[in-house]
């Protein structure tokens, strides 16, 4: 599901969110599966009528036309415009070249990225070749993300990708895979006593009755008993949206652990929603008691009131976007006080930080559209 919201700083200005609904089971249209090779750099876009974070106030923006949630490796961002017979997938750098193109029927929104043992950044998109709302005859198949060259598939699938990573499953959830990305073979870490919880790049995240258990490769990377921490074996799942490099953990009532993919250390016991800093490598993680910001020197609790209805947006460049209703308020992460996260005098909708990269290049949702900010400079005018 693709989500747009549209917020506003000092004054409340009117949500924006476009669903993706479910298309009727149909044959699909005849699609250029296959990536293609594009290498065109985008035009800058004219961002006057926005309001922009300071962050990327000096960087050229371009828009993509994508309608999907963006998802990113390194310096590679992929997702997809939604038309009316197809998904138009593309795969844009950020220098805002885009690298190649793929189409797939409109119910294909599963997809995602990960990387093989060897670090290769991979696509994984969905496709079904004759069920356009994707729900049967489902497949997978890999992609190289920089270049769009193949890499293993089509492989057949039980159902859509449900996440977190290659884990698909029917919607009655009767049979759930997880797929290896150096060979897009299902994992063998799903038995009769345990289930699949996601695959984050690479490695693959199972729980049985007494343990939770991290695999890469075929091989356990760690373990975490269960009676350690009170988990519940049936009641644990993972959130579907992650962020990179941590697990994210349902335990009970919409919150639970924070957990290193390649340690296994738990980060935070309890957290309902979580943000990392790609630049400062920050933590943030939010629970009851507020917001907390975990880096190097250990666990900061931030003097920050968070009523329920405040959701933890982004965190880039050392603030923190929190939104309450359609309001945005900015943070300090180091000490939580309200920051100047936008210029003083503007107008327009106001641009929201979503997924970044350690460089401060990433991508802004602006209610209905996804910009990205680019390593190109804004050029100062002649009369300026």
């Amino acid at each position: 599901m693709a989500r747009r919201r549209l917020f506003a700083l000092a004054a409340s200005l009117p949500m924006a969110l476009a669903l993706f609904g479910c298309t009727p089971t149909e044959e699909p249209p005849d699609l250029d599966r296959g990536p293609k090779q594009v290498e065109k750099k985008l035009e800058a876009v004219d961002a006057s009528d926005l309001q922009l974070p300071l962050i990327v106030e000096p960087l050229e923006l371009v828009e993509p036309g994508w309608d999907l949630d963006v998802k990113h490796l390194g310096d590679v961002f992929l997702s997809a415009s939604s038309g009316d017979d197809r998904l138009n997938f593309s795969a844009v750098d950020s220098t805002g070249t885009t690298l190649w193109q793929a189409q797939r029927p409109t119910g294909c929104t599963g997809f995602s990225v990960t990387a093989d043992s060897e670090g290769t950044p991979l696509a994984v998109l969905t496709d079904s070749a004759s069920d356009e709302s994707c729900d049967s005859e489902v497949t997978a198949s890999a992609y190289d993300l920089e270049t769009g060259e193949l890499r293993w598939g089509p492989t057949e699938v039980p159902g859509p990708m449900q996440g977190p990573g290659t884990v698909f499953s029917p919607e009655d959830g009767s049979e759930t895979v997880a797929l290896e990305p150096d060979t897009g073979e299902a994992s063998d870490q799903a038995s009769s006593a345990s289930r699949v919880l996601g695959e984050y790049r690479g490695t693959i995240l199972s729980v049985d009755e007494n343990t939770l258990t991290a695999a890469t490769g075929g091989e356990t990377a760690w373990e975490v008993p269960l009676s350690e921490h009170d988990w519940n074996a049936e009641g644990l799942t993972a959130f579907p949206d992650q962020v990179d490099g941590l697990i994210h953990l349902d335990a009970k009532d919409g919150s639970g652990p924070v957990i290193d993919a390649e340690s296994g250390d738990i980060v935070d016991d309890s957290a309902s929603e979580i943000a990392h800093d790609a630049n400062s490598e920050m933590i943030i993680t939010r629970d009851s008691q507020g917001l907390t910001v975990i880096d190097a020197t250990g666990s900061n609790v931030l003097p920050v009131s968070l009523p329920k209805s405040v959701v933890l947006e982004a965190a880039v460049g050392g603030l923190i976007y929190l939104r309450e209703d359609g309001t945005l308020r900015v943070h300090n992460a180091a000490t939580g006080s309200i920051a100047r996260g936008y210029p003083a005098e503007g107008s327009g909708t106001v641009a929201v930080p979503d997924v970044f990269t350690s460089q401060g290049h990433g991508t802004l949702r602006a209610g209905d559209r996804t910009l990205l900010a680019t390593d190109r400079v804004v050029e100062e005018s002649a009369e300026g």
